[in-house]
């Protein structure tokens, strides 16, 4: 496999192709691939002045906005896992990673308030602003990210490929991905193989600390806006990276390999 990376969505995008594609073809593949990426990334950076979601979180309570395809996608997906999950997941949890000194703010950031929703669709592109709310979506759009480039590469006329951005990963084919080891991280576990499927992995090894007295992590459940804390790994298998990304919190905040979202979007865990 010919591999190229290129750093997007805060993490490194690894694209692997197969190294007996002509020259064209990989190039084009590696191209556009990456140039979806760059997109996804520009629409959704939580950090970015210009970017779809600093423009929701700028807004004052009732704004419209237009947002792009990608951004749509990913918001109408992470209401449905919201509610779904019961409030377990939640986009809205930026202003408690704010507070928390986890994401840049240049303001007091809004009180988290569990069980609220901070927009409505008007029609396939527009949402209203519902509160004073702060979204982050980097829960979920680097999955979606994922999905768009593997989408991209089979209009290619690929058929084979593996997109990992940071653990997130998606298949064509049938390929081995290793897991790491929650007790020592630089090591693997073990793999697993993963075919024409997706695998996402959420864990607190790399952002484990104190957060407001408490032992905790970059991950939050959404029902309380605690922090969490655990040793463990939590990896799901899913049909897209999108839906295996988001499902990864909810498992991350409940340690239930039987939960029921999981069902719904007929994806299985693996807690290590």
């Amino acid at each position: 496999m010919m591999r190229r990376a290129q750093p997007w969505l805060g993490t490194l995008v690894e694209i692997s192709l197969p190294g007996t594609l002509p020259q064209p073809s990989l190039h084009a593949g590696f191209e556009a691939a990456f140039e979806v990426m760059a997109a996804v990334h520009h629409a959704m950076s939580f950090h970015a002045p210009g970017s779809d979601i600093s423009r929701f979180n700028r807004a004052a309570t009732g704004a419209v906005l237009r947002l792009s395809p990608h951004t749509a996608a990913v918001l109408r997906a992470a209401l449905e896992m919201q509610q779904a999950s019961g409030g377990i997941f939640d986009i809205r949890l930026a202003s408690r990673l704010a507070a928390c000194a986890m994401l840049p703010s240049p303001e007091v950031p809004p009180v988290f308030e569990p069980g609220q929703q901070a927009y409505r669709f008007l029609d396939a592109l527009c949402v209203e602003k519902l509160r004073n709310d702060w979204l982050d979506v980097g829960g979920i759009a680097k999955g979606y990210a994922v999905d768009a480039a593997l989408a991209v590469l089979q209009q290619q006329g690929i058929s084979e490929a593996v997109v990992n951005a940071g653990g997130d990963v998606r298949v064509m084919g049938q390929h081995r991905i290793q897991l790491r080891d929650p007790q020592q991280p630089w090591q693997a576990a073990g793999d697993i193989l993963v075919s024409d499927q997706a695998l996402a992995t959420s864990a607190m090894y790399f952002s484990q600390q104190t957060v407001q007295g408490q032992a905790g992590s970059a991950l939050f459940d959404g029902r309380s806006g605690v922090s969490l804390s655990s040793p463990h790994s939590y990896s799901v298998l899913a049909d897209t990276c999108m839906v295996a990304d988001a499902l990864t919190k909810i498992l991350a905040a409940t340690g239930d390999a039987a939960h029921s979202c999981l069902a719904r979007f007929q994806a299985k865990a693996l807690i290590l």
